[in-house]
């Protein structure tokens, strides 16, 4: 026998099997495309293990269309386009964002009785990260972080937290960590604190995260010495500190 460092991993759901319950599940809906959740409540496993086999949901289904057809079965994907529009389902995000005063995870979002499925959600923005950074950009009138540089952002978030472990040593650096920043706007509800303004109701405002006692004069980047004010106000504010 070669020993060798690499094992198998015993808890992982062979191909075959999945396979085996997409094909079950697609013959319960005579062979059209079906939902993660209908999945869910007919295959001996979950759409989270289908989702680490073949990378998404709609991949799934592409690979299960090729699969039957090789098997002289026609499966019909239906164009599922989503029924709500972008405002529905960001104002059902704040619903429930403000009930909990926090992002809400999977299953918060589920406890909360909610009008729009995490799932509608999910897959309507490639993830769930991605819907709730467009959900902030779009109550901030800004951009928060893209697709593209959020491993970047969270790779200097973590860096920052190690080489400053303690919270003074945070509290003292002039960039604001993406954590404090939507507890700050989410403190604030979205809204300039001066004005009532937000880009919600008010089309073309900008939010920024302001230092109430300015950085240049000792602020600290604490969640007590930031607030949320629109780009007019904060350019008319500048480094004051006002009462």
């Amino acid at each position: 026998m070669k020993f060798e460092f690499k094992r198998h991993q015993i808890s992982k759901i062979p191909r075959k099997k999945i396979i085996e319950e997409l094909e079950k599940v697609a013959k319960h809906f005579n062979y059209t495309d079906f939902k993660q959740d209908d999945f869910d409540k007919l295959a001996d496993t979950s759409h989270d293990t289908v989702y680490r086999e073949f990378g998404s949901w709609e991949k799934t289904m592409q690979f299960l269309k090729e699969y039957l057809k090789q098997k002289g079965i026609d499966f019909e994907i239906i164009s599922r386009r989503s029924i709500y529009s972008m405002k529905e389902m960001f104002d059902e995000m704040e619903r429930i964002w403000l009930i909990l005063s926090h992002r809400p995870s999977k299953n918060e979002w589920a406890a909360n009785n909610p009008n729009i499925s995490y799932d509608t959600i999910y897959r309507h923005f490639g993830g769930w990260k991605n819907a709730c950074l467009k959900f902030i950009e779009y109550k901030s009138g800004e951009e928060v972080a893209s697709d593209e540089n959020l491993p970047k952002l969270i790779k200097s978030t973590k860096s920052l937290l190690i080489n400053h472990p303690t919270k003074n040593k945070i509290a003292n650096a002039r960039t604001i960590s993406l954590s404090i920043r939507l507890k700050v706007l989410n403190r604030d509800k979205f809204r300039c604190v001066f004005c009532g303004k937000s880009p919600a109701t008010d089309i073309g405002t900008k939010l920024h995260i302001d230092h109430i006692k300015p950085f240049s004069k000792g602020g600290k980047s604490t969640l007590e010495n930031l607030q949320t004010l629109c780009e007019e106000c904060n350019l008319g504010k500048s480094d004051r500190k006002i009462d």
